[in-house]
């Protein structure tokens, strides 16, 4: 019998374009050379050049679903909450990375008893999709009583990484961090439980336009990073 907990996956995609290339696309456009790498060559004498090829990923045809298949979970156009990130500053400790972030929630119903969790881990090919995407189990970073159809409402914090948890990604004596948000939002509406989740990746950025994210360099010791960005990923809903 089908769940009655709607879920929805920020900006969902078909199962066939959800495998591992995901972050091997988030790498490339994080760590492209060329553009993406002017902002590191400011800051370090002799930096490394950094150059990912994506594997390539054959095209499967799609498998003709038996007839009496149930048909696929469809994702509602307007959903009863969004949810949107800001990624206002990073930071790199001796201990810790700290991301300093606003979120928006828009609610397009009424709804009640609204909990936000989530966290951050670092981007690496060698660990599973869910394991750095999965939002689930993460601890609570805020809670509202209620939402009225149509409110706005932002809130603010941060989100703390402790260095030993990042399996940096090494290119010469760069060791780079590529950061995942992953976040939850769930709450009771119209009497029924909601949950909609969303990931994001953060990176430096120059201030151009369309310019691509750059990725933290943890090798450089602690400093504070005031001009960063985020990009939304595209994920699963796991069930």
């Amino acid at each position: 019998m089908p769940s009655s907990t709607p879920v929805v996956a920020a900006a969902a995609a078909p199962e066939g374009r959800i495998s591992a290339y995901w972050l091997w696309a988030a790498l490339v456009a994080l760590l492209a050379a060329g553009g993406s790498w002017a902002l590191l060559r400011r800051r370090s004498a002799a930096p490394p050049q950094a150059t990912f090829e994506p594997p390539v990923v054959p095209a499967k045809p799609p498998a003709e679903a038996p007839a009496n298949s149930p048909s696929p979970r469809s994702t509602p156009a307007d959903p009863a909450l969004a949810l949107d990130l800001t990624a206002a500053r990073m930071s790199a400790s001796l201990v810790n990375a700290t991301l300093s972030y606003r979120l928006v929630l828009t609610a397009a119903a009424q709804a009640r008893d609204v909990v936000i969790a989530g966290g951050m881990t670092a981007a690496h090919a060698s660990r599973p999709q869910q394991d750095q995407l999965d939002p689930r189990n993460a601890p609570e970073l805020h809670r509202l009583e209620s939402m009225d159809a149509g409110e706005i409402i932002e809130v603010s914090g941060d989100i703390r990484l402790p260095l030993a948890e990042i399996t940096p990604i090494r290119h010469g004596s760069a060791a780079l961090f590529v950061p995942i948000v992953r976040l939850e939002v769930t709450a009771v509406v119209d009497g029924r439980p909601f949950t909609i989740r969303a990931a994001f990746v953060v990176g430096l950025e120059d201030g151009a336009v369309g310019q691509r994210l750059q990725p933290f360099r943890l090798d450089l010791g602690p400093r504070i990073y005031p001009k960063v960005s985020q990009r939304a990923l595209t994920i699963p809903a796991f069930a």
